[in-house]
């Protein structure tokens, strides 16, 4: 576990996906919840570092892909807790609708192959996470709809600290924040909407679903990328 700021972290033992844990006045939050199979060892983590699952309140999902929700459905089968999703996403975490496909075809089998190694079971009860929507428990952060990398993806937003947890947003990679590419997008177009708008934000820390934290003038990090 690592800290970006007093009662934020980025979980570690969830493989190559981050989630995250908010540490509010009451309970905690969960920013996804990795897939299904590194679910015990991102509980273990919680555990090691002196926090229970017993005071997860809510978990809020960027978005629906298995590698970031997969484990959402062994999660409640232990205990029940909250889940805040975008509206776009609640039909694909019920399986009521399939996950719109990715843009190119090397995405779309990734995805197909992810899917299948790791694990969806159905979520039938989400509570609505979209801009301007607040979530009970989270009064000091914003929703962001983030769209793009799937019509639903959202991030969130600390602006008194300028914490910023977008997702697959964005991504990290040998300490350079970059863009995820096109092919693993369902929308490319709409992903650098999405990305612009980010770069106009104030944001001194950022969190993606994938690879570390930046800290100090995040920002300027993505400012490059909208400008590719």
């Amino acid at each position: 576990m690592r800290r970006l700021a007093e009662g934020v972290y980025r979980l570690e033992e969830a493989g190559f996906v981050t989630a995250y844990l908010i540490v509010g006045d009451r309970d905690l939050t969960l920013v996804d919840a990795g897939p299904a199979r590194r679910l015990p060892r991102l509980l273990g983590e919680l555990k090691a570092n002196g926090y229970s699952f017993n005071d997860v309140g809510r978990v809020v999902l960027t978005h629906a892909h298995a590698d970031h929700a997969g484990g959402l459905r062994p999660l409640l089968d232990r205990r029940p807790v909250k889940v805040y999703a975008h509206p776009s996403e609640s039909a694909i975490l019920s399986r009521r609708e399939p996950m719109p496909p990715l843009s190119g075809l090397l995405g779309g089998l990734l995805y197909g192959v992810f899917e299948a190694a790791l694990g969806r079971g159905a979520v039938d009860s989400t509570m609505p996470a979209d801009s301007g929507t607040p979530v009970r428990g989270l009064p000091q952060w914003q929703v962001l709809h983030t769209p793009g990398h799937t019509p639903g993806s959202i991030s969130l937003y600390e602006p008194v600290r300028q914490i910023l947890l977008c997702g697959d947003a964005l991504a990290v990679s040998g300490g350079k924040v970059r863009a995820v590419p096109d092919f693993l997008h369902h929308d490319p177009k709409a992903a650098r909407r999405s990305v612009a708008m980010l770069a106009k934000m104030d944001v001194d820390i950022l969190g993606c679903g994938h690879g570390e934290e930046v800290r100090g003038g995040a920002f300027r990090h993505i400012e490059a990328v909208a400008k590719v």
